[in-house]
């Protein structure tokens, strides 16, 4: 295993430098309030988390790119009144060696309301974040679908 490879648990840091783990606890506790940000229909609060030329593949393939056109698809999102929200779930984050930039990989949940009951949409995410100016901030997303369901 090198350095800074995380295995399948998220509390072995065996490899990790203190920086690192000190890195990756801030970067979930933001992933924390991006989810709260989501849950809240709060589109200003999400945008707080982004570099000014942040980059999204969304789960439907559509690009996104720049900080307002993010800010506009969640704000579509939050218009829709059967949306409740989205969820990414934190499985695993690597920083760098330089301590400059980071990895995080997970699974997202996204949910509405329809008449049958709660629909989810379900799959895998990849965040790239950068360090600027001392705070954690993220440069892209990709998520992928894996499926979707009736809750």
């Amino acid at each position: 295993m090198k350095r800074n490879e995380r295995p399948n648990s998220d509390s072995d840091f065996a490899f990790a430098t203190p920086a690192s783990r000190q890195a990756a606890t801030v970067i979930r506790e933001q992933r924390r309030q991006f989810n709260d940000a989501i849950t809240a229909h709060d589109a200003a609060a999400i945008g707080a988390h982004w570099l000014p030329d942040i980059q999204v593949s969304t789960s439907s393939g559509r690009p996104l790119v720049g900080k307002d056109e993010y800010k506009r698809a969640f704000e579509r999102f939050f218009a829709d009144e059967a949306f409740i929200a989205f969820t990414r779930n934190t499985s695993t984050v690597t920083v760098s060696d330089d301590g400059k930039t980071a990895a995080e990989s997970g699974e997202w949940v996204g949910r509405w309301r329809r008449r049958s009951g709660e629909q989810q949409q379900r799959g895998a995410y990849l965040a790239s974040w950068r360090l600027i100016g001392g705070r954690w901030l993220i440069q892209a997303e990709l998520y992928v679908p894996l499926g979707e369901s009736a809750a």
